[in-house]
């Protein structure tokens, strides 16, 4: 069985428990990703609403980030499914790092959550994330790039609703009049951006079926697809499951050359085929034997909270000037006017 690890990230000080940012206060740190350090937090005035809380590096991504968030706040507001978690707050700490707020999710990161997990299991949370993507795409968004830090799994609650998308990637359909449409989120990989993306071009449906092509790989073999380099076509990722017969590996491999396939044409054209070709393959493939049990990432309890959501346009766009300031990318001049004339390391097996 592939051996399932997340990318280590780079060292900051943790803020302790009981840490006051804003109206929130820390309870614990939870995973670092390539995205900054995860927290667990409390709401200091309604005792109820827990979140997590994602905080940054001071840069020039992160700058980047609050300032898409800034311009996508309401509209982002508006998504209304379980399973996917947007920013609601925003700020920065004491030391200058930008940070975000999102409703509290249950569970784990997919990598570790998926460690103890048979092959089954692992391909029917991706359709999970597919149906989420299904909803998404109904409302004009899509992901813009594929975090898997940014995917949490309560395994308690079965592969129909226990997938979270800590929607972080998540961008408008693509306008290419917009220079906001090609921006990263926080948690970008190159490992698992589609070529055309890393050479520029704007997100779309297909380049979003690379991301899940890539995640597949990651789960299904251990690898991401430019760990494999120029034979990538010739390396069969299913041959990690012994389990499955010929037949089974031959079309699993199939279909993860494709969904992972350089050019945009060779690829499902959106995840909801994708979804449909895994759930096709797993209709025939016989079940896999599970794995051993890993020890699960405590968390604290979710919170049903219906609080309303604050605006905070303009305080993203002051946070994000602030951050570039410090990064010596804005000017003094730039900051008196104000914030309204402002306008990973790849895992390892």
């Amino acid at each position: 069985m592939p051996e399932l690890a997340l990318p280590p990230p780079a060292a900051a000080p943790l803020l302790g428990g009981g840490a006051a940012l804003g109206v929130w206060r820390l309870r614990q740190a939870l995973h670092r990703s390539s995205a900054g350090q995860w927290y667990s937090a409390q709401h200091a005035l309604a005792g109820g609403r827990a979140g997590a809380v994602l905080v940054s590096q001071r840069s020039e991504r992160a700058a980047d980030v609050m300032l898409r968030f800034a311009d996508q706040a309401g509209e982002l507001g508006q998504l209304d499914h379980p399973g996917i978690k947007v920013p609601t707050d925003s700020g920065v700490t004491p030391t200058g790092q930008p940070y975000l707020v999102l409703d509290w999710a249950a569970g784990q990161p997919i990598i570790a959550a998926c460690a103890a997990l048979s092959l089954r299991e692992r391909l029917q949370w991706v359709v999970q994330l597919c149906e989420i993507l299904r909803y998404a795409h109904q409302q004009g968004w899509l992901l813009g790039e594929v975090d898997p830090a940014a995917l949490w799994l309560d395994l308690e609650q079965g592969p129909e609703q226990g997938l979270t998308l800590m929607g972080l990637g998540l961008i408008r359909m693509p306008d290419p009049a917009d220079p906001f449409e090609r921006g990263t989120s926080p948690g970008a990989l190159p490992s698992a951006m589609a070529p055309e993306r890393l050479a520029g071009e704007p997100p779309s449906l297909v380049s979003e079926v690379y991301g899940l092509g890539a995640l597949l790989y990651l789960l299904v073999d251990g690898r991401l697809p430019d760990e494999l380099g120029d034979e990538i076509a010739d390396t069969s990722p299913a041959a990690a499951w012994p389990s499955l017969s010929v037949g089974q590996r031959q079309q699993l491999d199939d279909l993860l050359h494709r969904a992972a396939a350089p050019l945009a044409a060779l690829r499902q054209p959106s995840a909801e085929a994708l979804a449909d070709e895994l759930r096709a393959w797993l209709a025939e493939a016989s079940p896999i034997a599970e794995p051993a049990v890993i020890d699960a990432m405590p968390s604290p309890t979710a919170s049903g909270s219906t609080a309303p959501r604050r605006g905070w346009r303009l305080a993203l766009i002051g946070i994000a000037l602030a951050t570039l300031a410090a990064a010596g990318l804005v000017s003094r001049q730039a900051m008196q006017a104000g914030p309204g004339a402002a306008l990973a390391q790849p895992f390892k097996r």
